[in-house]
Formats: C-alpha cells, sequence, structure tokens
C-alpha cells in the first residue's frame, strides 16, 4: 500500500467515526469531521512522505478521504444499529424526545419519524449517494486547508525567508 493510499485510508478512518454514532453531531458545524479527517489524511501524508503537497494535490487526497470516509461511516452506523448506538436512531429518539410535550402527532407522522415503512434499503443507498458526494466537496475543503497548513510551500517559501532574514539584518 502506498502513503498515499495510507494516507487516505486513515483519514477515511477518522472521518468515519466522527460520522457515526453520538460523534456524528460534530458534522452539524460545516461537517467539521469530514474536514478533520481530510486534514489527517493530508499531515499523515506529509509526515510519512517527507514531501510538501500542493493545495490542489491537498483537495484531491481530502476529497478521496472524504468519499471513503462517507462509506466507512455507513458501515460503522450499520454496525452500531443493533446497539441503537447509529446516528440516525440518536437522531429520531432526540426528536421523538421534542416531540411528545407537543399535541396533535398523527401515527403516519410517528412512523415516519421513527424511519418505519418501506424503502429502507433504497433510502441508506440514497443517503450513502448524498453523502459520498457532499463528503467529496467537505473533503477537498479540509485537504485544502490542511495543504496550506501543513504542506510546505516549495516555490518560494525558503527564498522570501532568506529575503526577511536579510532585511532584518
Amino acid at each position: 500500500m502506498t502513503t498515499r493510499q495510507q494516507s487516505i485510508l486513515i483519514g477515511a478512518v477518522v472521518t468515519g467515526v466522527l460520522s457515526s454514532s453520538y460523534l456524528s453531531f460534530i458534522n452539524v458545524v460545516c461537517c467539521l469531521g469530514v474536514v478533520l479527517g481530510s486534514m489527517v489524511a493530508v499531515q499523515q501524508f506529509t509526515s510519512r512522505s517527507g514531501t510538501s503537497i500542493e493545495v490542489g494535490d491537498g483537495a484531491v487526497l481530502g476529497a478521496l478521504s472524504g468519499v471513503a470516509g462517507a462509506i466507512f461511516g455507513s458501515i460503522f452506523d450499520r454496525l452500531l444499529r443493533p446497539l441503537g448506538l447509529d446516528s440516525t436512531t440518536i437522531s429520531q429518539d432526540m426528536i421523538e424526545q421534542m416531540m411528545q410535550g407537543q399535541q396533535g402527532m398523527s401515527p403516519d407522522m410517528m412512523e415516519q419519524l421513527q424511519g418505519g415503512g418501506s424503502g429502507g434499503m433504497m433510502a441508506f443507498v440514497l443517503g450513502l449517494l448524498f453523502g459520498i458526494v457532499v463528503y467529496a466537496i467537505f473533503g477537498a475543503v479540509g485537504g485544502a486547508i490542511g495543504a496550506a497548513v501543513f504542506g510546505e510551500d516549495e516555490g518560494g517559501g525558503e527564498g522570501v525567508r532568506a529575503a526577511e532574514a536579510e532585511v532584518i539584518e
């Protein structure tokens, strides 16, 4: 496995974990879990390879990490479902508790809220596809940020620092 693939895998696992169970609420803040996972992927790549990374390459690395993270997050959520610790069950329980005090909720509305009815697998697949697109976008943003933070600018970074040092002296 290449350094790039290892970095994508590590970032994807971080994204997947931060996108499941109670931790999924981190993603309420502009997909923060996805951005953090993508930044981890870029940081891992730069530290393991010992090379710098440009912002565009960081965005690609982050997008790939986000796509894999969406898949891992869905798998983790599926594994946690029997325990009632998946993000969907947790969200539904919170909404149910908020709605208990309100009058006039029909049984059909409660069934939809609880995820009852047909189309469970279709909803899973559509949710996964939507997640892949959204996670790729926010992963690219996180990868670009990670490249700006962890990547070293080969093009002029040292030259600028040397010129600044000469001006100071």
